[in-house]
């Protein structure tokens, strides 16, 4: 095997690598974020809920009590927080599992085929996947590409890396 091809096929397998690890901590980014939101929902129940019961404030109080129970109960229910955090576990996994499967076929020992069927792997993986929000796209992005040791193409401004992400679908 000559050297320009050995440099294509690490290339490739890099390439692979990258983007199943981008995606591994995209999910469990989003599945954070998702498990936040649900928790930060229930505790404002609970709250809310208490102060509503013990009737120890004016009927104003008791009012935005009841509002933001109702308020982040139906944001809960029609955006499904849990289920978005339970998909992004689960996609976690498959795209964690391919990465096992990268590291075991080694740095110098992969073939051809195996970078096929890692490629295959991946367009099936995308393919079940929901709409990725770009802005977390591109940091998990420069996360793992400086985690494998790259450079990056595209670098992150000031406000991209402090926005906070509200809109995540």
């Amino acid at each position: 095997m000559s050297t320009e091809e050995r440099n294509y096929l690490w290339q490739r397998r890099y390439e692979i690598k990258l983007r199943a690890l981008m995606n591994r901590m995209y999910y469990l980014e989003r599945q954070r974020l998702f498990e936040f939101r649900e928790g930060a929902i229930k505790a404002l129940s609970i709250v809310a809920g208490s102060v509503a019961l013990a009737k120890v404030a004016d009927p104003d109080i008791l009012q935005i009590c009841a509002a933001l129970i109702t308020l982040g109960s139906t944001f809960s229910l029609v955006f499904g927080y849990g289920n978005k955090a339970r998909e992004s576990v689960k996609l976690a996994t498959e795209w964690t599992q391919l990465e096992r499967d990268i590291d075991s076929a080694g740095e110098r020992t992969f073939t051809e085929a195996q970078l096929d069927q890692w490629q295959a792997r991946c367009s099936e993986i995308e393919a079940g996947e929901p709409p990725a929000h770009k802005l977390l796209l591109n940091r998990c992005n420069e996360r793992a590409v400086k985690a494998l040791g790259g450079q990056s193409d595209y670098k992150l401004n000031f406000i991209e890396r402090i926005l906070p992400l509200v809109l995540v679908p």
